[in-house]
């Protein structure tokens, strides 16, 4: 007997990892939309799936002293990205906050993407993928990719000595200086500088 697209559903989150972010995309082969979209709320509703923002889904991860450890922003856009095929790379405030520029945590963080714009919103907080042409994608190095934001979001004449030694010490925790130089030509010329000479300055 053929199982119901509500067992079907259940079934396929069941074999999924604790911890994995899913969509309603991820079972567009069940071909019944209404159906899965009605097992998903039911599953929610009790408990056993986290429903994040429209149409996106976790199977929560269960810490015995925390309980639910939910994804981080980094993790949610990674998926979505994956899901779309797509790049993506953080900009703004949200850089620098990943790179311990700032302290404070965006309640607006903004993707710049080669993928479809689109906004989220989890809880407080908003995700924007800003459609933006390839070049500005063409940074291969993630960690460069955020200096590169970063150090935009701050400007060129805002930039302060505290700020340059953070660098510098982040740029030595990353010791990947070959990629670095590789994927700064991508940056205004200005941002080149600070980091070829910050790298120059490091004694290896």
């Amino acid at each position: 007997m053929l199982l119901s697209i509500t067992k079907q559903v259940e079934q396929k989150i069941n074999r999924m990892q604790s911890g994995k972010i899913f969509f309603i995309s991820d079972f567009a082969s069940f071909s019944n939309d209404t159906a899965v979209r009605q097992a998903l709320i039911r599953l929610a509703n009790s408990k056993e799936i986290v429903n994040i923002s429209q149409g996106i889904y976790y199977k929560p991860l269960i810490d015995k002293k925390l309980g639910v450890v939910y994804p981080s922003v980094t993790q949610l856009a990674q998926a979505i990205a994956r899901r779309d095929k797509a790049r993506i790379i953080a900009t703004g405030s949200f850089a620098m906050y990943k790179l311990g520029l700032t302290t404070q945590i965006p309640m607006n963080i903004v993707y710049l993407t080669d993928g479809s714009a689109r906004k989220i919103q989890v809880k407080r907080m908003k995700i924007t993928f800003k459609k933006t042409s390839p070049k500005n994608l063409a940074v291969q190095h993630e960690f460069t990719g955020l200096l590169i934001q970063a150090l935009k979001e701050i400007g060129e004449k805002n930039i302060t000595a505290k700020e340059k030694t953070h660098i510098k010490k982040i740029i030595i925790q990353n010791g990947e200086f070959k990629k670095i130089k590789e994927n700064i030509v991508f940056a205004p010329v200005w941002i080149q500088k600070i980091i070829i000479q910050i790298i120059n300055s490091i004694k290896k």
